[in-house]
């Protein structure tokens, strides 16, 4: 694979449950979400997909295909669209593409459809205080920590805080410029 992969969003097809089952059973892709699980079954793995695959409601999931790989390897989502509030961002990347720029990449796709598909006025993220790495993306896309909720999240080890990160248009396209325009 090349140091800067191929990456692109597609909406999600029936034929890919077993890749979110894949990627929802994996504690080191899980171990930072907002929301925990014990596990993931391929019957929960094919409901999932068949609500990303809803276009009707306020969110949007989109599934991360890397060149070079047969399944997505992750998702990003735009949750809570068509409000008077902002959609809040999510993703997971599930397979072993962590670190080479490809959740970077998708989120920078989805945050551009956020704002020039669906008209947002800004987009949020609520990211657990210790993924560090989600921080590092995020503000490498020209967000800006807004605030923290103080034990905000339970976990099995204790609680957690939980810091809110957020975009406007303008501070976006500066910062994910090299990431938008075409090769």
């Amino acid at each position: 694979m090349s140091e800067r992969p191929e990456v692109s969003l597609r909406p999600f097809e029936p034929g890919d449950a077993a890749a979110v089952h894949r990627w929802f059973n994996n504690p080191e892709a899980t171990k930072t979400l907002m929301e925990q699980r014990d596990g993931f079954s391929p019957a929960e793995a094919e409901a999932w997909v068949g609500r990303a695959m809803d276009a009707c409601g306020e969110d949007r999931k989109y599934a991360i295909v890397v060149e070079g790989y047969e399944e997505p390897v992750g998702f990003t989502a735009l949750y809570g669209l068509f409000r008077q509030t902002a959609p809040e961002l999510g993703a997971l990347i599930g397979d072993d593409v962590r670190g080479k720029g490809v959740g970077r990449r998708a989120e920078a796709l989805t945050i551009a459809r956020a704002f020039d598909e669906f008209g947002a006025h800004r987009v949020y993220g609520r990211i657990p205080s210790r993924n560090e790495i989600a921080k590092k993306t995020v503000a490498g896309l020209g967000w800006k920590h807004e605030g923290t909720m103080r034990r905000h999240l339970q976990r099995p080890d204790g609680v957690d805080d939980c810091e809110v990160w957020g975009v406007l248009p303008d501070e976006f396209r500066v910062a994910a410029a090299d990431l938008l325009d075409p090769r």
